[in-house]
């Protein structure tokens, strides 16, 4: 059995969400005076729901994942993600590559609308992985208790 630290994960929760809210600011007339602030956002949005993920699997002990896109299909059928919410963070994937890899040939206005277009999808990722966690914890868990 693994153990997570659940304050870790609350901590990359409330991290996503402030990225979240940041890029909701952004205005399509700032794309481009914004650009790198947008790359920036974008890529460690997909970092924290991929790191997020990740300890969710080992916290209930799901199986282990072969892919970046199979994080989000384990979270599918594991009930944490519906298949909604799974197939458009799946969609939004391939632009970690771009970000980490392909930087320098990068469209900003592509990856904002790409992500805009998922918005809904991204605004419900913490409360999806808040409510399994609700539900699913019992006496027995595979989390470490929060200290005070």
């Amino acid at each position: 059995m693994y153990f997570v630290d659940l304050k870790l994960l609350e901590k990359r929760l409330s991290y996503y969400e402030d990225l979240l809210a940041e890029f909701s600011k952004v205005n399509q007339s700032d794309i481009e005076k914004q650009a790198r602030s947008i790359e920036r956002i974008t890529h460690m949005m997909l970092e924290v729901m991929m790191d997020v993920g990740n300890q969710m699997i080992d916290g209930f002990i799901m199986r282990d994942p072969g892919s970046y896109e199979d994080i989000v299909e384990i979270l599918q059928d594991e009930k944490v993600l519906t298949k909604e919410n799974g197939k458009s963070i799946k969609k939004l994937i391939p632009w970690r590559k771009v970000l980490l890899q392909q930087y320098t040939e990068l469209d900003t206005t592509e990856l904002y609308f790409a992500f805009k277009r998922e918005c809904d999808a991204l605004m419900q990722f913490s409360t999806r992985i808040r409510a399994y966690i609700d539900q699913e914890m019992g006496p027995v868990s595979a989390f470490l208790p929060q200290k005070e």
